[in-house]
């Protein structure tokens, strides 16, 4: 029996190997046990289930696209294996199309001529390099490597590196599409929220919940602070990092001159909020309309509350914050 894997091919930004880390991290959070290979630019996942593998990692930073389909070793294995995928995926009369990258021993485009023909000589259907309904992958060297079919495309990005990022969130749309964008550019992502009231606090950690399933955990945090001043706050949160600051905003704040004083930029300043609106539905988190304000609330001191490392959903993020 043919052992089941998933191709996940890495953008060629950042390093694979950081790629690689959060893969294997993920399979033991969400319990899986597998193997992960590195194949040129690709990483293969061999023994979870593969369509349950491409659920899990359709939003990871760093991923192009994920494939499922078989572990392979020598050409009888990748015909087999190639000749089921297309039993299963490809219909009478469809279109596909075959992207090999071979690192060693056979050219890649030789691999996919030979491919392309045992699928036509299987089941009648038409080669489309522009618009194929169904695309073939395969990630090979001279150790084996996988064949599959392209189920979803990944995020793209960055795999999350060293570097670190602190983003102010207010629970809107601005400044969770940046602390999403941060985690896309690879960034480990402090979240800073400066609480005013349970319906901001609420969205700060649904974000954090959506945000913990789409990456690393391992590299996300939440920081609440409530009472003080903004700049105070940022001061008093915990981090053995000196991160960058970013706050998401579409045009400079009114009297925000103090953002200044905390470091924090506005790299999104200058897009669209039509951009914003389609990159926050996507995702797919409740808004917090509050307006960033200076002022103390509550007591003078800031009291900072944290939690992070972990996946969450919003009950669990909000009972962990101490």
């Amino acid at each position: 029996m043919r052992r089941r894997a998933t191709i996940a091919r890495w953008t060629g930004a950042g390093s694979i190997a950081d790629l690689k880390s959060s893969v294997e991290h993920i399979l033991g959070v969400e319990g899986l046990r597998g193997d992960v290979e590195r194949r040129g630019g690709s990483l293969i996942v061999s023994g979870p289930e593969p369509a349950r593998t491409c659920s899990i990692f359709r939003h990871l930073p760093g991923v192009s696209w994920l494939a499922a389909g078989y572990a392979v070793h020598g050409a009888a294995e990748r015909s087999a294996a190639v000749g089921e995928l297309a039993r299963r995926y490809l219909r009478r009369g469809g279109t596909f199309s075959v992207e090999a990258e071979v690192t060693t021993g056979t050219p890649a485009s030789d691999l996919e001529g030979a491919l392309t023909s045992h699928i036509l000589d299987l089941k009648p259907a038409r080669v489309s390099s522009s618009s194929p309904q169904v695309m073939f992958r395969a990630a090979l060297d001279d150790e084996g490597g996988a064949v599959g079919v392209e189920l979803s495309h990944g995020p793209g990005g960055i795999p999350t590196g060293s570097d670190g990022a602190t983003c102010l969130i207010s629970g809107g749309r601005h400044s969770s599409v940046m602390a999403w964008q941060a985690v896309l550019m690879g960034y480990r992502v402090r979240l800073v929220h400066a609480s005013d009231g349970d319906d901001g606090l609420l969205a700060a950690a649904s974000l954090y919940s959506e945000l913990s399933f789409r990456s690393d955990p391992r590299w996300l945090n939440l920081v609440v602070v409530e009472g003080g001043e903004v700049v105070e706050a940022l001061r008093s949160a915990p981090s053995k990092r000196r991160d960058q600051v970013f706050c998401g905003l579409t045009a400079p704040a009114k009297g925000g001159a103090w953002l200044a004083e905390a470091g924090a930029e506005s790299p999104l300043y200058l897009l669209s909020e039509e951009w914003f609106d389609s990159e926050f539905k996507k995702l797919g988190v409740r808004e917090w309309r509050s307006a960033l304000d200076r002022s103390a609330r509550g007591p003078a001191k800031a009291v900072v509350r944290s939690f992070g490392g972990r996946r969450a959903d919003v009950s669990g993020v909000l009972d962990g914050l101490s």
